[in-house]
């Protein structure tokens, strides 16, 4: 297609020149029209960011404004085959809103004020092309939250061009309206919570993960709001943490794989233990998977008659695959069960005759908490084929996987971590409705979260078997015993 984008002089900025790159990718022609609003106030962020280059070190790539020579302007009398407005004042096949409002110019003053805007592109009639709501790992950070956001930006436009049916992100409607930041107040306060951070991280630890283990008392209630309890902690000596509790029972008896971090290495490894009737380990977690970078996520599947694991390593830009040549303790290397391919927690599953690995990747720089991507395989031996809707959703409130697929009869639940306002604060219980290698399609059946008040600030991922439920929870250093 030849696509014309029009926008206000003041809102060229060099994301526009990554998302022109991609489009021509895609084997498109993009050119820019040029215009200028009259009367809409501009809140222009340039001094914060310039300050927090100067106290931070931190640099906005993608909001940097850049020469209106380097835009391939429009050839006047061309009649394009689409237009998109970014700035939201000409008439085009597509426009973008933020949380409603149509235009770009008041992003940097919603970022300013710790609110994350839902995206949508819509077509003239009003209908929603693509929408989703972007990921902010850092929101404390002006330039880190524009650079996430507009990364993000870039592959819902992309959705919205390339003519795949998806359903829209419209599981949850946001329940806040954005008020507009000072950019004064916005330093001082990511200042002060720098400082803070560095003078008590070494004592508190604001990271430190927890895993907790009780018996299933009954079957799963994953229809509603439920807060966390009746769950032992497994120990830990402070030096280390433990999360990405996976369950497995193998001829009556329950192992728990977890990641185990050593503070000391700053990598994580793969780690099991072996549960009692009461659900207390009988040994200290024993590491039994190293690689020369950050593993997590131990998820385990049987495949005629051998067990496979498939750790996440997104680090290494693929989906390693395991055998256990002696279960629980001796793995072997297999080589990538998806090659190329930085996966974040990657779950597979067996369901209507075939394998599926769902799991998020961080496309085109922005993060990793909002991007849902599914492969299918007729043998998870098999090479995997993209999802023909891939991302299949954007989403920072229900897409990362927080733990194996839950098969409840006939329905297929997942747990899955909301990211917004920080990483996994806490889990939602996501019924898949509609797969297929063409379609996808799910809806929120409850949530599991932490106490209001306490020392647990998050709840990260949910394994249970027929005998017991496993949890990671997010905590400080101060929360060991």
């Amino acid at each position: 297609m030849q696509i014309v984008i029009s926008l206000d002089r003041a809102d060229a900025r060099c994301w526009l020149l990554r998302l022109a790159d991609h489009m021509r990718e895609a084997g498109h022609t993009v050119s820019f029209r040029l215009g200028r609003i009259e009367g809409e106030q501009k809140s222009d962020i340039g001094m914060l960011l310039a300050l927090e280059t100067r106290i931070f070190g931190s640099t906005c790539s993608s909001f940097s404004r850049i020469p209106h020579d380097d835009l391939p302007i429009e050839v006047p009398g061309t009649r394009p085959d689409l237009t998109l407005d970014i700035s939201g004042g000409m008439p085009a096949d597509l426009s973008l809103y933020l949380d409603g409002r149509r235009g770009i110019s008041h992003l940097g003053a919603t970022l300013v004020g710790e609110h994350v805007p839902f995206v949508e592109l819509r077509d003239q009639a009003g209908h929603a092309v693509a929408s989703g709501l972007p990921a902010i790992e850092a929101p404390d950070v002006a330039s880190r939250a524009l650079d996430q956001f507009l990364s993000r930006l870039v592959t819902l436009v992309l959705m919205a061009i390339d003519g795949r049916q998806r359903t829209p992100a419209n599981l949850l409607h946001l329940d806040r309206e954005a008020a507009p930041g000072s950019p004064a107040t916005f330093l001082a306060r990511s200042t002060l919570g720098k400082l803070a951070r560095k003078l008590f991280a070494s004592r508190l630890r604001a990271d430190h993960w927890r895993v907790g283990i009780k018996r299933s008392t009954g079957p799963l209630d994953y229809t509603s709001d439920t807060v966390i309890s009746g769950y032992a902690w497994l120990p830990d000596d402070g030096a280390r943490y433990y999360a990405d509790p996976v369950l497995w029972t193998e001829a009556g008896r329950t192992y728990l794989f977890v990641e185990e971090f050593p503070y000391a290495t700053g990598r994580g490894i793969i780690a099991y233990t072996e549960l009692d009737d009461d659900g207390r380990p009988l040994f200290t977690p024993r590491p039994i998977i190293e690689r020369q970078t950050h593993l997590s996520y131990p998820m385990i599947f049987r495949h005629d008659g051998a067990l496979y694991m498939i750790p996440e390593n997104s680090a290494e830009d693929h989906v390693p695959l395991y055998r256990a040549a002696r279960f629980p303790d001796v793995w072997d290397y297999l080589g990538p069960l998806l090659p190329d391919v930085g996966l974040h927690d990657a779950t597979l599953f067996e369901h209507a005759g075939a394998w599926w690995l769902f799991g998020n990747q961080a496309l085109h720089g922005g993060s990793s908490w909002d991007c849902l991507m599914i492969f299918r395989a007729e043998s998870p031996l098999d090479p995997f084929e993209p999802h023909a809707a891939n991302p299949v959703l954007v989403d920072a409130r229900a897409t990362r996987p927080g733990g194996p697929i839950l098969k409840m009869g006939e329905k297929l639940i997942r747990p899955v971590q909301n990211c917004l306002g920080g990483y996994g604060r806490f889990l939602r219980f996501i019924e898949i409705t509609e797969l297929s290698p063409q379609t996808y399609a799910q809806h929120e059946c409850g949530r599991l979260a932490a106490p209001v008040s306490g020392a647990i600030r998050g709840v990260h991922t949910y394994a249970r078997d027929d005998r017991f439920e496993a949890i990671d929870v997010l905590t400080s250093r101060r929360f060991i015993g």
